[in-house]
């Protein structure tokens, strides 16, 4: 398989030989033909769009080019050779001569595709579909490997060019020489001549066909896969987004037959890479294939990309499962030892800002903020007792710091934890007033300290093997991406990018689990017991209520 590449690679370069700017047309044209399939290219004149097909006639041994400038007023005599008149006169036989046509032809060239008239398009559809042509009573098998077609504007809506437009199935955009040093070479070149392609380098009729039959033994990853169904799904989204705007923007189209023939593509683009499976580099490809409008090449090239990394983030990669098993983590975490952070419906609130403590030996209310009991956690808090001047019969717990020190006795500082619906003070607990209809809480599965172990346990190896998985495919689809025969720089960096991001994403996800090993070790260092707290008073026994 690398030999292959090697040699589709030289071929390429013989090919390439004094072309300025339009060396990944010819490279898609190259691939077109091999998959046996049809190329549109659409540029303004004098972009050098025949000299593509010009050199596509030389990647095949013995190879023959049929060249034609399609008018209103072309007919198929001019397309598919004329009428014998010997076989008419002779024998009543309604037969063409073809020597010298398109039906004789390896490559194909039309310009201005869409000005051919009904008679002219029904027989190209049977030819670039079937690769046949029905000359009187025969059918002819056509040598045809490539057929190109050229026009500076795409087919009329409505002007019955649906089922042609439909054939192409790569569909690029032609420009001028864009690179300066490109753009002198290319004017200041004197030498117009086509390269000799060596007999060893060209593709042969046999070997093509042999080729046919590897190509479909290519393997299909179920990622590959994924990103068409992915990218389906964007498509509908998209298109019932239009609707409901009742847009004037065409709808996205990609009819089942072209579905059918881009994996083809596909898998050729992966044998002639020297591939035994068709990769994530390969569906980059899909650019040239989705789009009916130049006005959707952006929108389909943005939901390719979206649709390649969702599958490899999700299917190959596995990212999205450990991003679930890391926020499963997180929650089970932020749950163990604490039971309520947010506001109990259930808790009966007086005077618009208390909750009050009952059961206490106290000869009167026992309140604290709500807001305070909210804040609690089950590592204890200090507060005092404070007699409210304006409430009579009525005590409040607030909050103390050190500042207090000295100002407050000894006995009236208390430790706060939170309960369910309850609150420790010194370690006992005490319930809080409950509206008569409040629902009960539900109950709490206690988890033991070993059960979070397993699970960092768990998430470290996911970690791990995806770690490991992730370096394989990253070298892996690097290199080949790298060295793809048909991408362009800009798709081959599109990639490159796309890559780096997986390998930041699981980066950041090992971060992220490094800090709640530390958060958690830590937690467990400081409170590793939750029931002393009359150390808080240097072992001095404290005032229960």
């Amino acid at each position: 398989m690398d030999d292959l590449r090697l040699r589709i690679q030289q071929l390429l370069q013989q090919l390439n030989e004094r072309v300025f700017g339009k060396e990944h047309v010819i490279a898609l044209s190259l691939l077109s033909a091999v998959a046996g399939e049809s190329i549109f290219l659409l540029g303004p004149p004098g972009v050098a769009k025949s000299m593509v097909a010009r050199r596509l006639k030389l990647a095949f041994r013995r190879g023959e080019a049929f060249e034609y400038l399609m008018s209103r007023f072309s007919t198929p005599d001019e397309i598919f050779g004329p009428v014998s008149i010997s076989k008419l006169k002779e024998g009543d036989t309604y037969e063409r001569v073809t020597e010298g046509y398109l039906p004789s032809a390896t490559v194909v060239f039309l310009d201005e595709i869409w000005k051919a008239g009904p008679a002219i398009q029904n027989v190209l559809l049977t030819a670039i579909n079937e690769k046949i042509f029905r000359n009187g009573r025969l059918t002819m098998q056509l040598p045809l490997k490539g057929l190109v077609a050229a026009s500076n504007e795409l087919p009329a809506v409505g002007q019955g060019l649906e089922a042609l437009w439909d054939r192409f199935l790569l569909r690029v955009m032609v420009t001028g020489v864009e690179d300066l040093s490109d753009f002198d070479r290319m004017i200041a070149s004197a030498d117009e001549s086509e390269p000799c392609v060596p007999e060893e380098l060209a593709i042969g009729d046999e070997e093509y066909a042999g080729w046919q039959q590897q190509i479909a033994g290519i393997t299909l990853h179920y990622s590959i896969f994924e990103v068409i169904h992915l990218l389906k799904e964007k498509m509908e989204e998209y298109n019932r987004r239009l609707q409901n705007e009742e847009s004037a923007e065409l709808p996205l189209y990609v009819s089942d037959r072209r579905w059918k023939k881009i994996i083809k593509l596909l898998r050729t683009s992966a044998f002639l890479n020297g591939s035994e499976t068709v990769r994530l580099s390969d569906c980059l490809l899909l650019a040239h294939c989705l789009w009916s409008d130049v006005t959707q090449k952006n929108i389909t090239e943005e939901m390719l990309a979206g649709a390649i990394r969702q599958s490899a983030e999700g299917y190959l990669l596995n990212l999205q499962g450990v991003d679930r098993e890391l926020q499963a983590l997180k929650e089970e975490l932020m749950a163990e030892g604490t039971v309520r952070e947010n506001h109990d419906p259930g808790l009966t609130l007086v005077d618009s800002y208390y909750y009050q403590i009952e059961r206490v030996r106290l000869a009167g209310r026992l309140l604290m903020f709500a807001s305070d009991f909210q804040s609690l956690d089950d590592t204890g808090k200090l507060f005092y007792l404070h007699k409210d001047k304006y409430k009579s019969q009525c005590f409040i717990l607030k909050k103390y710091d050190l500042s207090m020190r000295g100002k407050i006795p000894q006995n009236k500082i208390y430790s706060l934890r939170k309960g369910r619906r309850s609150v420790f003070i010194n370690n006992y607990e005490y319930p809080l007033r409950c509206n008569p209809d409040a629902e009960p809480l539900p109950a709490i599965e206690v988890r033991p300290e070993s059960d979070l172990n397993a699970r960092f346990r768990e998430l470290e190896e996911l970690l791990s093997r995806v770690d490991a998985g992730t370096r394989e495919f990253f070298e892996a689809e690097m290199e080949y991406c790298r060295n793809h025969l048909f991408l362009s720089d800009r798709q081959r960096r599109t990639m490159e990018e796309m890559l780096r991001v997986q390998q930041d994403s699981l980066t950041k996800y090992k971060n992220e689990l490094d800090e709640l090993k530390h958060a958690y070790r830590k937690e467990n260092e400081e409170y590793p017991d939750q029931g002393s707290e009359n150390d808080l008073f240097g072992g001095a026994s404290a005032q229960v209520l």
